[in-house]
């Protein structure tokens, strides 16, 4: 009888990265560990034979490297084989094959270049019929001619898009330090100037709708039908710029939703470094 897997556990947060549960970052759990992870750290699948489970079901990434570890040196030797013959296999060379045209040639069979006769006359009228091995080269070359035109095809296309990159770097780094692209440019759509459109234009990430809108006056503390404040949106999809422009805008970081957690305790771990930076550097210039 199969033994039965791990009760979940119940944590506020994950259990790798630390972030918070909220309506849109969701509890998960593995079925090998019964631990409480994100979305981001339970995304791995696989079967569970020890605990009687044949599909695949959600397991986090510790489990599923470890499982997969023990699964292939339970095989011992086979799996060893399998590993070399497909190392290889990888390192050959397809490029190089005037080794195997060589071999290849030495085991076909002799042609016989003297036609049967068939017709039984004094002067033979069969038609000779070309041997394939004397269409062999026309056909290797017709091979080889479309292999250097891909190749070449391939160059061109590497050369193009390493002028496109080139192109866009420069682009990049006229737009100057401190500023972003999305920034100089026009917003993606017209918004309704008060707190529904400025809540739209955080959703799309459009920081220069979002910009225009606070430079027009629009409420940054506003807070939608759930009570959830721009700042707590922002933050929770990762919008560094927009939520430097809200705090800049005097957007309160101490307002909480229906679950009592403040922007601060949804943004992910790098953004909430940031924010603190921000507030570190406010609170040193009021100083």
């Amino acid at each position: 009888m199969n033994p039965e897997p791990p009760p979940f556990q119940e944590a506020n947060r994950c259990d790798v990265c630390k972030c918070s549960f909220n309506a849109f970052r969701r509890r998960h759990h593995c079925r090998c560990c019964g631990r409480t992870l994100c979305n981001e750290h339970s995304s791995d699948q696989m079967p569970l034979p020890q605990f009687g489970i044949h599909n695949d079901v959600r397991v986090c990434s510790d489990c599923f490297n470890c499982l997969s570890k023990s699964t292939v040196n339970s095989l011992g030797p086979s799996a060893q084989r399998i590993n070399s013959v497909t190392e290889a296999v990888s390192t050959l060379d397809l490029n190089e094959d005037s080794e195997d045209k060589t071999w290849s040639s030495s085991l076909q069979p002799p042609v016989s270049t003297v036609p049967e006769c068939k017709c039984g006359m004094p002067l033979c009228i069969c038609v000779v019929s070309l041997p394939p091995a004397q269409a062999t080269p026309v056909q290797q070359n017709v091979v080889t001619s479309s292999a250097t035109l891909s190749s070449k095809t391939k160059k061109t296309d590497n050369i193009s898009r390493q002028k496109r990159s080139t192109q866009d770097s420069r682009q990049g780094s006229s737009v100057g330090v401190g500023s972003s692209a999305s920034g100089l440019e026009k917003p993606l759509t017209n918004y309704e100037e008060n707190g529904e459109g400025l809540r739209e234009a955080i959703k799309s990430g459009d920081f220069a709708g979002v910009k225009d809108l606070l430079e027009k006056g629009v409420d940054s503390n506003y807070r939608d039908k759930q009570g959830l404040s721009l700042l707590h949106l922002a933050a929770v999809f990762n919008q560094t710029e927009i939520v430097f422009s809200l705090m800049d805008h005097g957007a309160r970081l101490d307002c909480k939703n229906s679950q009592g957690e403040t922007p601060l305790d949804c943004a992910p771990v790098t953004l909430q470094y940031k924010m603190k930076k921000k507030i570190e550097e406010g609170l040193a210039t009021v100083a």
